[in-house]
C-alpha cells in the first residue's frame, strides 16, 4: 500500500457548480500524472455547490474539502492547505486549461523553480476563450502595473494555472478571499525575491456551458486596488511631488495684474493638496501590513521615519508654521499700507506663499505626531485580519483508502 509520505504532487481545484466539468478534470489530471510516473492527489476545494459537482468530483477519485466562505481566494487558500505534498498546482475546472500540461509545472518545480505560472500570452489562446477586454486591456494593464510597480517580470498575471512549493506558499502568507488572490501571489513572491517561471501554455473555451463567476469590472477593480494597495508611494508620492513642485513653480514669480490672483490661488491649492498627497501617502507606506518574509520596499517611508520622528516633526512643522505666520502678518501690515489703487500684486504673492508655508507647517506637524503617536511601523503580520479556517472534513471524500486512490 502507497504511503502518504510518497505523494508528490497534489492537484487543486477551485469548484463552484461545476458538475459539467470537473469530473473529466479530475480525470484528465489523473490520467496526465499516472502517465509521467507521478504519484499524486487531487484535491477539489468545493465553494458551496448546489448542483453534482461534489459527486462528479467523488466518483473519478478526487478528495473534497468542503470551504464554507464564498470566493475564489478563499477556496485555493483551504484546498492548498489541505495538500499533503510538497509540490502544489492549482487550476480551474472548467477544462479551459489543459490537465495534460499538469506534469511540466512539475517538472519545473523539480528543476528548482519555486513559483510557476502559466503564459496565456505567450502560448495560445483559442478563439472564444478570452473576450477582448480581457486580452487587450485587462489582463496587459494589470500585468503592466505588477512589472512597473514590483518587478514580476512575467506576460500574464490573471492565468489560473500555477504551480508552487509548500514553502513558498508559507512565505507568501497569503489572505485574498476573491479573484484578486492571482494578483496577490504574484506581487508577494516578487517582493520576497522567489524565483517565478513562465510557461507557455494554451488557452481553451471553458466547457460548462454557462456563464462563468468571473465578472469583469467588478474583478478587475479588486487586482487594481490591491495592485494599488501594495504600491501607496506610487500612488501618492508622484502625483504629490508633481503638485508641490509644480505650485511653487507658479507661485513664486510675479504675474501681471489681474491674472495674478486666479493663478496664485490655483497654484497654492495645487501645492497644499500635493503636500498633502505626499504626507499621506508616507502615512500609508508605513501603516500597510506585510508578512515579516516579504521585502517590503519600505524604504522611503522608513528614512522619513528616521528623519522625522515625533519631536523633529513637531519641532519643523512648528518652525515652518510660525515662519508662515510671521510672513503673513509681514504681508498684512504692508497691505494696509498700500493706498487705494495701488497694485498689491506682489503682496498678493508673499501672502499666498506664507499661507502655504502655515497650513505646510501644519500638515508636517499633525502628519509627524500621527506616526509617532500611532507608529509608522511594520505590523509583522499580514494584510487584513486573520481569519479562522473554515475547511471541513468533507463527507463526500472517496469510500477507498486515501493512500490506495493516489494513483492508479
Amino acid at each position: 500500500m502507497a504511503r502518504e509520505e510518497t505523494i508528490e504532487v497534489s492537484v487543486i481545484l477551485p469548484c463552484l457548480d461545476e458538475e459539467g466539468t470537473v469530473g473529466a478534470c479530475v480525470r484528465q489530471i489523473r490520467t496526465a500524472l499516472d502517465g509521467a510516473g507521478i504519484r499524486g492527489e487531487v484535491i477539489v476545494a468545493d465553494n458551496g455547490s448546489t448542483d453534482a459537482s461534489v459527486e462528479c468530483a467523488t466518483r473519478e477519485g478526487a478528495r473534497v474539502v468542503e470551504v464554507r466562505a464564498r470566493g475564489y481566494g478563499n477556496a485555493l487558500r483551504e484546498g492548498l492547505a489541505a495538500a499533503r505534498s510538497r509540490c502544489l498546482v492549482f487550476m480551474d475546472a472548467d477544462l479551459s486549461y489543459a490537465p495534460s500540461d499538469v506534469p511540466a509545472f512539475v517538472a519545473a518545480l523539480r528543476d528548482g523553480a519555486a513559483l510557476v505560472i502559466g503564459s496565456r500570452m505567450r502560448g495560445s489562446i483559442e478563439p472564444g476563450a478570452m473576450p477582448r477586454l480581457h486580452r487587450r486591456l485587462g489582463t496587459p494593464v494589470l500585468t503592466g502595473l505588477a512589472n512597473l510597480f514590483f518587478g514580476c517580470g512575467i506576460t500574464d498575471i490573471n492565468c489560473g494555472m500555477r504551480a508552487l512549493t509548500k514553502d513558498t506558499l508559507d512565505k507568501l502568507n497569503l489572505h485574498s478571499d476573491g479573484m484578486e488572490f492571482a494578483s496577490e501571489m504574484m506581487i508577494k513572491a516578487a517582493q520576497a525575491g522567489i524565483r517565478i517561471t513562465e510557461i507557455p501554455i494554451a488557452f481553451h473555451v471553458d466547457q460548462r456551458g454557462r456563464e462563468p463567476h468571473l465578472r469583469s469590472f467588478r474583478d478587475g477593480w479588486r487586482h487594481l486596488q490591491l495592485i494599488l494597495h501594495f504600491a501607496p508611494l506610487w500612488v501618492f508620492f508622484g502625483p504629490g511631488l508633481v503638485l508641490t513642485l509644480g505650485g511653487l513653480a507658479i507661485l513664486w514669480p510675479e504675474w501681471d495684474w489681474p491674472t495674478a490672483l486666479p493663478v496664485y490661488l490655483t497654484a497654492l491649492s495645487a501645492s497644499l493638496l500635493g503636500v498633502e498627497i505626499l504626507l499621506v501617502g508616507i502615512i500609508a507606506q508605513g501603516r500597510v501590513t506585510y508578512s515579516k518574509h516579504l521585502n517590503t520596499n519600505m524604504e522611503i517611508s522608513d528614512a522619513f521615519r528616521r528623519l522625522v520622528r515625533i519631536e523633529k516633526g513637531v519641532v519643523l512643522g512648528g518652525i515652518i508654521a510660525a515662519a508662515g505666520a510671521m510672513l503673513l502678518g509681514h504681508a498684512l501690515w504692508k497691505t494696509l499700507g498700500l493706498e487705494a489703487g495701488q497694485a498689491a500684486t506682489g503682496v498678493i504673492r508673499e501672502a499666498l506663499l506664507a499661507a502655504l508655508l502655515f497650513i505646510s507647517g501644519a500638515l508636517v506637524f499633525f502628519a509627524s505626531l500621527f506616526m509617532g503617536l500611532f507608529g509608522l511601523r511594520v505590523v509583522d503580520d499580514e494584510v487584513g485580519p486573520r481569519r479562522t479556517p473554515t475547511t471541513t472534513p468533507s463527507r463526500h471524500a472517496p469510500d477507498k483508502n486515501p493512500a490506495e486512490t493516489e494513483s492508479e
